[in-house]
Parts: C-alpha cells; structure tokens; sequence
C-alpha cells in the first residue's frame, strides 16, 4: 500500500526537507524501548512470574502500526492572570507562521462550544478547543481510510489530539483539533503530535452475536490459554 503525501500549496514546497512523517516502528516512547520483555525464569524463585507491557501483543501493534507525524513547527501557548489572579487571557503561536509570513490565526484555530456540545473535553476560556493547520494533504488508495489519534503511549502531559477516521481516498486535507492540557506550554519541532493508522474501509454493516460457545470453540481458548501459561508465547511468537 502507497500513501502519497503532498504539499497543500507550492510554497510549502519548502518544508519538504524538513518535515519527515515516520513509521511509528521507527518513533517508538522511550520508556518502551527501556522497558525489556521480562523473564518468568529469572523471576520465577522471587515469586514474580511476569512479561512487561513491551511484551503485549496489543501495545505492541498499537506503538508500531501506521506513521508518526511529528510537529512541523514550535507551538507555544500561555495563559495569563490579572492582579487578583483570575485568568485574563491565552496566547498562542506556531513558529511557521514567521517563515510564509503569517499570523498566527493562519496556523492555529478553535471549534467553539456549540460545536462541543457536551463533549466532556478540556477547554480553553473561549470554551471551545484548539485546532492545528496541517500544510499537507494525503493520496491513499481507493477504498482506504486513515486513523488520526493521539500518540497515547507517548504519554505527553500538554494537549491530546481528538481522534478521527477520514475517508481519506476522498478527502486527503486535514486539521488536527486538540485539547490543551496545561496552562503553558512549548511543544518542539519533531516531538511526536500524531499517530495514524491506515485501515481498510469495511462499507458493509456487520453484525453482532452474543451467544454461548460451542464445545470446539471452548476446547479451542482453553488450549491457547493453556499453551500460553506453558510457554509464554503468544500468537506472534508462534511462527
């Protein structure tokens, strides 16, 4: 599968050097490539039998699927205080903004609180939350949707995107809504600002049967159960 990503405008032309989307298996956390699998049999005696996360299969392909968009500027935000301490204002910049001669408005923009609704989000004073300009449209196969989330496992403390499916074969222009989590904040050029997962589009509908097992289908988790507490292999060891 080829993903295509060009620029919106020829004159971001100019961040094709310097921007770099990246396989996330090349961008993992850093506490992740820390953390070793665990070994049952040196723990075993100590009475501490266990595999760590970066042993999980479902972390394991959550870190490592799809790209990493790491941020194509310095995003800056500060919330400030009158005399008497109640917040009088926020401020915002994104440094791209001085390389085409733009405000910062041009880069950085809100959905407001009718949008929101009730949306149990954190919000900036306006009562909306923020949003990021990507300079960049993505070309996908037909068929193709992409995933933009949060690099959740990175673990960052200072904004969380809001997750989204784009039918991106259709639709390939992008901004990244976030709520901010601190009250002041630098986020670097490079740092880790969204995860996305390509994924087939399944246009028909499925559905949903909760029923008791049968015998094989019993036999069948009970073996993988049991193959698993004897080797501490799971399905991605097996080959």
């Amino acid at each position: 599968m080829k993903i295509e990503i060009i620029p919106n405008n020829p004159k971001y032309e100019a961040l094709l050097d310097i921007h770099k989307p990246i396989p996330a298996n090349k961008f993992l956390p850093e506490w992740y490539k820390k953390l070793g699998l665990g070994n049952a049999l040196d723990t075993r005696f100590d009475g501490k039998d266990f595999v760590t996360a970066k042993k999980c299969p479902a972390i394991q392909d959550m870190v490592s699927d799809g790209f990493i968009i790491p941020l194509w500027g310095n995003l800056y935000f500060r919330t400030e205080y009158d005399d008497e301490g109640n917040v009088s204002g926020q401020k915002y910049d994104f440094s791209l903004r001085d390389t085409f001669g733009d405000s910062a408005d041009d880069w950085l923009g809100h959905h407001g609180p009718v949008q929101l609704g009730e949306m149990g989000v954190k919000r900036i004073i306006t009562g909306g939350v923020m949003k990021l300009k990507y300079p960049f449209s993505f070309i996908v196969p037909e068929g193709y949707n992409l995933m933009f989330t949060d690099p959740f496992y990175h673990f960052r403390q200072d904004v969380r995107l809001l997750s989204g499916i784009v039918e991106s074969d259709k639709w390939g222009q992008i901004t990244f809504p976030f709520e901010v989590l601190k009250e002041e904040f630098q986020i670097d050029f490079g740092t880790p600002f969204v995860h996305v997962y390509p994924m087939a589009r399944m246009d028909e509908k499925f559905e949903l049967d909760i029923r008791k097992g049968t015998n094989e289908e019993y036999t069948k988790v009970n073996n993988q159960i049991a193959q698993y507490f004897a080797t501490r292999k799971h399905y991605k060891y097996e080959k």
